[in-house]
């Protein structure tokens, strides 16, 4: 087995396409006769270079990114969460088997990964659960309770993206760990659900009238898989998310504020972009229905946000300034300009930190500041 992020894998796609390249050039002479099986083994083995070259790139760039976690992500065949995955009347609260089989990280969290169906959507996918240093120590004792002090952040991806990006190359969990651990932020629990769970398809987070109910498999399925598995109470939780994540992020800390008082989005936007090939009909109810100033005006506003974008990211920061200037006057919003850098993560990862400090209510620290590029000098 070759798994889409290992090392191996993409040294094994390099090498190969490497060593095509090498052997063709060497045995090219053997392709001089000019006939139709030359001809034909010159443009095949060409084509097959380039091919291979093409997918050791994008290996090489999805191991940077975290895009797509397996090969069955990649080419969208999640059928088999559909067969694997727990049902509501399966899933048991956290026992020690559980415990002692999760995932430890350097820092002192348990990572837990299950596959469930949610209750309500009928959704089958991946959902990750985080326990943070000091919720861990109190899970491994006798008693294996999460305890009473501790807050709730539910993580959205970008698109596409899977969840473990947070786990992995945004650091978000490291930095989650180190605030914690400098007694900044208080123990926390994060759950990480997949968002892209329809194949081939952006439903950013949304209840399709004709399809997929992921709003309701982010929302209400995660909060009666936390309760049970976890043992939460009905506590308000937080929602912090990257890209389109970013806009999960911003959707459900609006949408529902029976379940969330605060939402974090970096880098997102707040409005549906709509993926090509919807009817006018689903179009029209979707942008209806997400319509998040609507629902600010006409309806509760018991929620605040925290939106960071690059000012260099013309995509996030447009929608940044629109939705400011209908928005700030309906309920409290923190802005973070990021003065550098596009819409990568390389630019998100400094101000993970902002967003962990701010929902736990540490407004008054300082954010990472940026210095810009220094201006080149030229000698005449």
């Amino acid at each position: 087995m070759l798994p889409l992020l290992s090392l191996s894998t993409e040294i094994f796609f390099w090498f190969l396409t490497l060593a095509l390249l090498v052997l063709t050039v060497i045995f090219w002479h053997k392709f001089a006769i000019h006939n139709w099986k030359t001809i034909t083994a010159r443009f095949s083995t060409i084509i097959l270079i380039q091919v291979l070259a093409l997918a050791s790139m994008g290996i090489t760039i999805n191991r940077s990114g975290e895009f797509y976690s397996s090969w069955s992500d990649l080419f969208g065949a999640q059928g088999q969460y559909q067969k694997i995955a727990l049902s509501p009347s399966a899933l048991s609260q956290i026992n020690l088997k559980e415990i002692l089989s999760a995932d430890h990280t350097k820092g002192g969290s348990l990572i837990f990964r299950k596959v469930i169906k949610g209750a309500s959507s009928g959704i089958s996918n991946v959902v990750y659960v985080v326990a943070s240093p000091k919720i861990a120590v109190s899970l491994e004792s006798s008693g294996h309770s999460i305890g009473n002090s501790y807050q709730v952040v539910e993580l959205f991806p970008g698109t596409p993206g899977v969840p473990q990006t947070w786990i992995g190359t945004l650091d978000g969990i490291t930095t989650m760990e180190e605030l914690e651990n400098s007694g900044k932020i208080p123990p926390t629990i994060a759950v990480i659900p997949a968002i892209n769970v329809q194949p081939g398809h952006d439903t950013e987070c949304m209840d399709f009238a004709f399809g997929a109910h992921v709003e309701t498999w982010v929302t209400k399925d995660m909060k009666t898989f936390m309760q049970t598995f976890m043992g939460i109470d009905n506590r308000l939780w937080s929602s912090f998310g990257y890209s389109t994540g970013g806009w999960c992020a911003a959707e459900v800390a609006v949408l529902h504020q029976e379940q969330y008082s605060q939402g974090v989005s970096l880098a997102g936007y707040f409005k549906p972009l709509l993926s090509v090939g919807l009817s006018k009909r689903e179009k029209s109810y979707l942008l209806a229905k997400y319509d998040l100033i609507s629902h600010l005006s006409h309806g509760p506003r018991n929620t605040k946000l925290m939106i960071i974008a690059s000012v260099k990211d013309r995509f996030a920061n447009n929608a940044a300034q629109k939705f400011l200037q209908s928005a700030n006057s309906l309920i409290p919003i923190k802005y973070i300009p990021i003065p550098t850098g596009g819409h990568n993560i390389k630019v998100w990862k400094p101000f993970i930190a902002s967003g962990f400090l701010w929902i736990s209510g540490a407004n008054d620290l300082a954010t990472p500041i940026i210095q810009p590029a220094p201006t080149p000098t030229h000698s005449k």
